[in-house]
């Protein structure tokens, strides 16, 4: 089955809309808590797009708080997130993302800042990349996580068939060959490669090729 065959789906799909749910109960971070409670506001439920992280760049503390929200809603298992926010973490994070803003960095330069804070990982890096619009090696970057690394190696589509043995372990290796697939899609499709990203989160997991010729017998 060929991404390509679903480009006209893709163009039309709303990636900006993509939303989730986020409740304060489930955020309460004693470091950060000022932050937060300024975020929900009198609500007890607020809902984040990716639009809205798009619109949050230039305030970067709020900014880091809601992509962690909105790319883990419940907060997430473990302490990860805990430690990213602890206060001298959270300022180096800071001062790495204003640098990416907008800017061109090697994979190796990632991955030495991936290192630099406790509780950070690849899947969260690439959220906050995306949403900054770095470019890695030449590439746009955008979100890799483990439900989009679950369908490369799912090998739903052929154009992706070349990363089939990415895993946990090996994805920041990987990486920017994943990006350089994209990107190449992007510009074969004519789509935007946040819009095969999201359509790879989506859809990666749950399409499969149609075998045999249809058959339809309503009697």
């Amino acid at each position: 089955m060929k991404i390509e065959n679903f480009k006209e789906f893709i163009r039309e799909f709303p990636y900006k809309n993509q939303s989730f749910d986020i409740k304060k109960q489930n955020w309460q971070i004693e470091s950060q808590q000022q932050t937060i409670d300024w975020i929900f506001g009198e609500s007890e439920t607020i809902t984040l797009n990716r639009f809205d992280l798009l619109n949050s760049v230039f305030d970067l503390e709020s900014f880091i708080l809601k992509t962690l929200m909105w790319g883990y809603p419940t907060k997430g298992r473990g302490k990860n997130i805990e430690k990213i926010l602890e206060s001298v973490n959270l300022e180096r994070l800071k001062k790495i993302l204003s640098n990416y803003k907008k800017s061109a960095i090697s994979i190796e330069q990632l991955r030495k800042d991936i290192k630099s804070i406790p509780g950070l990982g690849l899947s969260t890096m690439t959220k906050f990349t995306h949403f900054l619009n770095t470019t890695i090696e030449g590439n746009k970057a955008v979100i890799l996580d483990e439900r989009i690394i679950r369908a490369l190696k799912r090998e739903s589509f052929e154009e992706f068939e070349h990363l089939k043995k990415i895993n946990h372990s090996n994805a920041q290796r990987l990486y920017p060959e994943y990006l350089k697939t994209v990107d190449k899609l992007s510009k074969s499709m004519n789509v935007l490669p946040d819009q095969i990203e999201m359509f790879l989160f989506t859809f990666g997991n749950t399409l499969s090729e149609l075998k045999g010729e249809e058959c339809y017998d309503y009697d």
